[in-house]
């Protein structure tokens, strides 16, 4: 018996799921690992001391993350309930896309602050991405930008917190936003910030619809931050 031929919708899910957000962060991947081998021979050229250093550090563990985010397209699990409409759509993806753009944008009008600034920004951008790796290191196979619904995941650290990426990005962002040393890097950290939380909130009501177990989990976690329901 002949077998079927793939359907369209198959070939979009293939094309819209997997290869065009490999191709993005693969892109991510390599503009990221070309700044390495500079920031090592700058190391190695000049000596120990601790701004290149944070700079090295935040560049191994972004393309630590952005290795681990591709990843996840090729492993991730079957949405139970798809996005739908702008604000399961549209909404998150013009929020992603706000971010990297914005802070792309204010990267070129950027006044360099005090050191002791830019190191406290430095660092907190590390540790930022540190929390943002570990979170997607337990969400894993059900990442998704869109507000899909996949499984209810309470490993550490979303035993406590239920949007513990979002509290990583947003401690990055800052990090960089410090850096930059402008105000208006400042006030657009609280405004995507302030998108963020909206966002947040657009993915509880989708999983809490569609997945029953999770309005339990709701109710014993906190939403961001320990100690704020």
């Amino acid at each position: 018996m002949a077998e079927a031929p793939p359907r369209l919708g198959d070939a979009r899910e293939w094309l819209t799921g997997k290869a065009i957000p490999l191709a993005f962060w693969g892109l991510f991947l390599v503009g990221v690992g070309a700044q390495i081998p500079g920031g090592i021979l700058l190391l190695i050229r000049e000596g120990y001391s601790l701004h290149p250093a944070l700079m090295l550090a935040r560049h191994f563990l972004t393309l630590a993350f952005i290795a681990l985010l591709g990843s996840t397209y090729l492993t991730r699990i079957q949405a139970v309930g798809r996005a739908r409409g702008w604000w399961e759509s549209g909404f998150p993806m013009l929020v992603f896309l706000g971010g990297v753009g914005g802070m792309a944008v204010l990267d070129r009008f950027k006044v360099p602050p005090r050191h002791a600034l830019i190191l406290s920004g430095l660092a907190l951008a590390c540790l930022g991405i540190s929390m943002s790796l570990w979170a997607l290191a337990h969400l894993r196979n059900s990442f998704s930008i869109l507000a899909e619904s996949r499984r209810v995941v309470t490993s550490v650290p979303y035993r406590y917190v239920r949007h513990p990426l979002y509290l990583g990005e947003a401690a990055t962002m800052l990090g960089l936003c410090l850096t930059l040393g402008t105000l208006a890097a400042l006030l657009f950290w609280a405004a995507i910030n302030g998108l963020q939380l909206a966002r947040a909130r657009v993915e509880e009501r989708k999983l809490e619809r569609e997945l029953p177990e999770y309005r339990q989990y709701r109710e014993r976690t906190c939403f961001i931050l320990p100690g704020l329901y």
